[in-house]
């Protein structure tokens, strides 16, 4: 039997924040290993992996963004396609915050276009606990095409819990095989 052809689509912040209740560090993450895992707990053919994911201001003064910015790069580097937008600096009781905007759009209709319009893959997997993907996982099931999601349990949203889609609650052995430099000890 052929495997479904699937593309990665991982939610950064959304899987970052989620995934520091199960390790310290979430950056030692190799998305390939998790993106090869997957494929294995799914029987897919992983034919890519796309990286969104929103990018501070210079002018914060931290090194958080140089950080950040090396970490994208690494990915880049690695061959996955790297999707970004800044933050948005909104008012918030008189105080200035910055807020991700955009990143989920970008992810949807990236999914529609790789599955419905490019037919470039038969499955989407979502890497996020996100349950506002819901509707656009919805359309792509609706023309016969699969979207499946994989996170951690904390943030990972009832609604896509529920058996309408498959999914996978990575536990931390999961996550730590993940890492880069694993060798299976």
């Amino acid at each position: 039997m052929v495997k479904k052809r699937a593309i990665v689509f991982v939610d950064g912040n959304n899987w970052y924040h989620n995934v520091k209740s199960v390790v310290e560090k979430p950056r030692a993450i190799d998305f390939q290993k998790l993106a090869t895992m997957i494929g294995e707990h799914f029987d897919l053919d992983i034919a890519g992996i796309r990286y969104y994911n929103s990018t501070p201001d210079i002018g914060l003064g931290d090194d958080n963004y140089y950080k950040h910015m090396v970490f994208l790069a690494g990915l880049k580097k690695k061959g996955f396609e790297v999707n970004t937008n800044k933050l948005k600096k909104i008012k918030v009781n008189g105080k200035v915050v910055r807020v991700e905007k955009g990143i989920d759009v970008m992810i949807a209709t990236d999914m529609i276009s790789k599955t419905l319009v490019e037919s470039e893959c038969d499955c989407c997997v979502l890497i996020s606990g996100d349950s506002d993907f819901v509707p656009v996982m919805r359309l792509i099931k609706k023309f016969g095409k699969e979207v499946l999601t994989a996170s951690v349990l904390r943030g990972y949203a009832r609604e896509l819990l529920q058996g309408e889609f498959r999914f996978w609650i990575l536990k931390k052995q999961d996550v730590v095989k993940s890492f880069g430099g694993y060798d299976g000890k």
